[in-house]
């Protein structure tokens, strides 16, 4: 039976020139890198699914979409289409196991490890290698993404949020460095030893190697399955529009049927254990509330429309529901009032999401903390357990999911803010729902469709049947709030055959008409006029 002796291990270590020596770590590095990542990228789907922490992924895209101008923003989400979400998040996963990898390379350089290697277990150096690599990527992740990691999906309040992404962070790191260190060291080259048959040690260093692949293979099936079980909750609804029946729509729009956007992928799914309001910031008395503490409050119940900024004249990105829930106005004189230098308010949701605005314009709207819709609890799409609504603003100023309220002294930025979007008074619209196509000539027809102008008001809408030349009183409906939608007629006989450009413009409560400038919604809100063609025969 051969053993291995001192002369061959000498020869094995003269077998390994300089060059030979820079291959084999660099390869041994990037499986290393490449089993490390697949491993803590497991580790950060399994926080996310069981805890609702956010991964380093979601952290990078929260913070890159605030990077990005609107106009970007949108040719982004045009560009991927209906794969606008899980394209580039797959990108970016895929980006994070490359980067994973390739540092393998420089972790190798920097442990040295002399090949081959005297044994499985990693040096001191290896070690404290690898505790760097983790506390260098936490600390990074920590700045870069400071902003976003106050957020957490099942809705922990915002210091224990940030607290516990941080946390997290520092695991999913220190899983990298831990496996980076071991099956680098694992399955590089061995040395010789003494009293062990040459079979016997690659039998081993196959087992080594062989433990390595299976952990990669496990780790990538794991995240899989992970990521598959997250998905089943995938936010397909997002974009859903509130659609008219022959021209018409009901004056509530069912819960179900309320138009929809949303930032995340998945939606989050808050958890009344661990979920808090906060008020604070510059109010005299700061202080919390559960979802039953927030209940027992004096409430409000009234309709409000709401709008999205992305719905031009003829689109279909508006609803009215009935909402329930406490005025920000009675939150705040219960907590003693806003100080003398508070000049906006801060809201933040639990996915990360954020919006402030002028502490008057709130107030005046008579904005809403809403937990109820429609008469049943707030559904998750619309922003469970808790959203806000302040009439007269577009639908990307009434964030969903919230958790705190906070009062500064300054404006605070959030994803469409910082992508340049418009954040004041929404524009007046005006919409045609019928009638459409062909029409019999000689017979009353009636024009039909809503204006809304937010907590302005709508006191009058005029019908064009001849592109705009001349203009008809319409006939208003009672509109349900001041803060809802408006539906109108007008009754119009076409006594020549032809075709014919319908239009109608509103004037707002303030006696303001609404502009006939022609704007698209990117990324001011759009203005102009709705105008439909019908025929004659």
């Amino acid at each position: 039976m051969q053993t291995v002796d001192e002369s061959s291990a000498a020869r094995e270590r003269a077998s390994y020139s300089s060059r030979k020596q820079i291959i084999v770590s660099s390869i041994a590095a990037l499986c290393a890198g490449l089993v490390a990542s697949l491993t803590a990228v497991l580790l950060m789907a399994v926080l996310r699914l069981v805890a609702g922490v956010p991964s380093p992924v979601e952290l990078f895209g929260d913070r890159v979409l605030k990077l990005m101008q609107a106009g970007t923003f949108v040719n982004f989400l045009i560009r991927f289409g209906s794969h606008a979400k899980t394209v580039p998040l797959g990108l970016a996963i895929l980006g994070m196991i490359g980067l994973g990898t390739v540092l393998g390379v420089l972790y190798a350089m920097i442990a040295r490890v002399q090949l081959p290697a005297s044994g499985y277990r990693s040096t001191r150096r290896e070690w404290v290698t690898a505790a760097a690599f983790a506390l260098l990527m936490t600390l990074g992740a920590t700045l870069l993404f400071w902003t976003e990691t106050a957020q957490n999906f099942f809705g922990l309040p915002y210091a224990w949020a940030r607290f516990v992404t941080i946390l997290s962070l520092l695991a999913e790191f220190a899983l990298y460095g831990v496996v980076l260190c071991i099956v680098y060291r694992g399955i590089l080259p061995k040395k010789g030893v003494a009293g062990s048959t040459q079979a016997a040690q690659n039998r081993r260093q196959l087992l080594a190697r062989a433990c390595a692949a299976v952990l990669g293979a496990g780790a990538t099936a794991g995240t899989a399955g992970v990521i598959e079980g997250l998905l089943n909750n995938y936010s397909s609804y997002d974009g859903m529009g509130t659609f008219t029946a022959n021209g018409f729509i009901p004056p509530i729009t069912p819960n179900n049927e309320h138009y929809v956007v949303t930032q995340n992928a998945v939606d989050p799914m808050p958890n009344l254990d661990v979920w808090r309001l906060e008020i604070n910031g510059l109010v005299a008395n700061p202080g919390a509330y559960t979802f039953d503490e927030l209940q027992k409050l004096p409430s409000t119940t009234r309709p409000i429309t709401l709008e999205c900024i992305a719905n031009g004249p003829p689109g279909h990105l508006i609803s009215t529901a009935i909402w329930q829930g406490v005025t920000i106005r009675s939150l705040l004189d219960k907590h003693g009032g806003a100080l003398s230098n508070a000049r906006y308010v801060a809201f933040y949701s639990v996915d990360g999401y954020s919006i402030s605005q002028p502490l008057d314009v709130v107030l005046q709207a008579d904005a809403l903390l809403a937990y109820r819709m429609n008469g049943a609890p707030l559904p998750n799409r619309h922003g469970y357990p808790l959203r806000v609504l302040i009439p007269g603003l577009y639908g990307e100023e009434n964030p969903k999911w919230v958790t705190r309220v906070e009062l500064t002294d300054h404006f605070v930025g959030g994803l469409y803010a910082d992508q340049g979007w418009y954040h004041g008074a929404l524009h007046t619209l005006t919409r045609i729902d019928r009638p459409f196509g062909k029409l019999p000539l000689g017979q009353t027809i009636e024009i039909g469709g809503l204006s809304f102008a937010g907590n302005r008001g709508i006191q009058r809408v005029e019908v064009s049947a001849d592109d705009g030349v001349t203009w008809h009183d319409a006939t208003l409906q009672p509109a349900l709030s001041q803060d809802s939608w408006v539906f109108w007629t007008w009754q119009w006989t076409p006594l020549l055959p032809g075709s014919y450009t319908l239009t109608a413009r509103a004037t707002d409560g303030t006696g303001a008409v609404q502009p006939s400038q022609k704007q698209g919604t990117v990324p001011n809100g759009a203005t102009g006029y709705h105008y439909v063609t019908v025929q004659v025969a």
